[in-house]
């Protein structure tokens, strides 16, 4: 998992962060590694089941455009 994580981002930092980052703020993008293929699609699960459905046997990392983590986990208020 490490390497499919540090593989995924590679890809996003060195080849498609420029362009994503210019045009796609916000969403999200499932980065296939071995492939370098990418989804991306509003909501996480979206972008994450469009790269299963291209590489059902691969696993994705998948990351936030511009943002520092995918998703933010906070306490809800009482």
């Amino acid at each position: 998992m490490k390497e499919i994580a540090r593989r995924g981002q590679e890809i996003y930092d060195h080849k498609l962060r420029a362009q994503l980052e210019a045009t796609q703020l916000g969403r999200f993008v499932a980065i296939e590694p071995e492939s370098g293929d990418y989804f991306i699609a509003q909501k996480l699960d979206e972008a994450i089941q469009a790269a299963r459905a291209k590489h059902p046997d691969r696993l994705a990392y998948a990351l936030r455009v511009g943002f520092a983590t995918a998703v933010e986990l906070g306490h809800c208020p009482s």
